[in-house]
């Protein structure tokens, strides 16, 4: 076989999976930390509005943290020939989206309630393409999944800003459940393939 020969796409998709599944246990802490996110916001909607940015912008850096160390540690941990993991890009991108809102989150303490809706709303957008770009790449429905509920909260904040912040952090709280749930399955998912890495 030629050494040009470029892989067929079957070939592709497992070579993400694969480099996903070196990193499965950080997709395990990004489930955990989702889901005991949701569970505070649940049981506690009603605290202080510098209470709930300081908590939401710490979800979202923890989230962009991980995001970031699964992407780094995704492009060195699979010895696979080839040019660099397709995912690492994607990873790179959603993990700096979580940070950069982290950051404007508590860079605006004082902004309004729809302001912050609003800057919800993208975030939850904007990674919710790019995870169901990787779910396409990685051919995983759990990512396009979580994606898909990540751009429909999205745009419902969007078109109706003016349901509050209350409503905000309830509707958070059940996508970082929901969200969680989906990356623990995926994880466990992805850790099969790491100790039994064989394709098909």
């Amino acid at each position: 076989m030629s050494a040009t020969t470029l892989p067929t796409p079957a070939e592709g998709r497992f070579r993400v999976v694969r480099a996903l599944a070196s990193g499965w246990w950080l997709l395990l802490l990004r489930g955990v930390a989702s889901i005991l996110f949701g569970i505070f916001a649940f049981l506690a909607p009603g605290l202080g509005l510098a209470v709930i940015l300081g908590v939401l912008a710490a979800w979202l850096a923890l989230d962009g943290i991980f995001t970031l160390w699964q992407a780094a540690t995704g492009r060195s941990a699979t010895p696979l020939p080839g040019p660099a993991r397709p995912h690492s890009g994607w990873l790179w991108v959603d993990g700096l989206l979580s940070l950069v809102a982290a950051v404007v989150l508590m860079a605006m303490p004082i902004a309004s309630a729809i302001i912050l809706v609003l800057l919800v709303a993208a975030w939850s957008i904007a990674t919710g393409i790019f995870r169901i770009v990787l779910a396409w790449r990685s051919g995983s429905w759990l990512l396009g999944l979580w994606g898909a509920i990540g751009i429909l909260i999205g745009l419902w904040l969007a078109a109706a800003p003016g349901a509050g912040l209350l409503a905000l952090i309830w509707v958070v709280a059940i996508q970082a459940v929901v969200g969680g749930v989906l990356l623990l399955s995926l994880a466990f998912r992805l850790r099969r393939i790491h100790h039994d890495p064989t394709p098909g």
